[in-house]
């Protein structure tokens, strides 16, 4: 007798919540750069966008400028260099390698601000200073 049991979903490998948010971010990659056309899913870790443009390859270097609308300012962008770990037709996803402190600031109240639970965020980014390496 086959008796079939039930499976556990897979565990969730992420270490941030991730957020969706219009903004204008690009990825460039060599020569290449990918603009991100409606939401992009950021989180303190990475970033996915969908995109018109041709993507570069799993694995390229990259680096990402997210760009934040302010009232009248000049805009903030915030740049950090990563690796492409996901590269299809209409999107690509990157993980964030390297960041500097002002950039890092700026995204965390860029999710902070827009997360529905800002309290789970803080203790997200307090338990897990800087940025880590990609799963392998």
């Amino acid at each position: 007798m086959n008796a079939e049991t039930p499976h556990d979903p897979p565990a969730e490998r992420r270490d941030f919540i991730r957020i969706p948010f219009r903004t204008k971010a690009e990825v460039r990659a060599g020569k290449m750069t990918a603009h991100a056309v409606g939401d992009a899913n950021v989180s303190m870790s990475g970033l996915r966008i969908t995109t018109t443009d041709p993507v570069p390859a799993e694995g390229d270097p990259c680096e990402v400028r997210i760009i934040l609308e302010s009232d009248g300012a000049d805009p903030v962008a915030i740049e950090v260099k990563g690796t492409v770990v996901r590269s299809a037709p209409g999107s690509l996803a990157v993980h964030f390698n390297e960041i500097d402190l002002d950039s890092y600031w700026h995204l965390h109240q860029l999710i902070r601000m827009n997360t529905d639970d800002p309290e789970i965020a803080e203790r997200e980014f307090f338990s897990h200073w800087g940025i880590r390496p990609a799963p392998r």
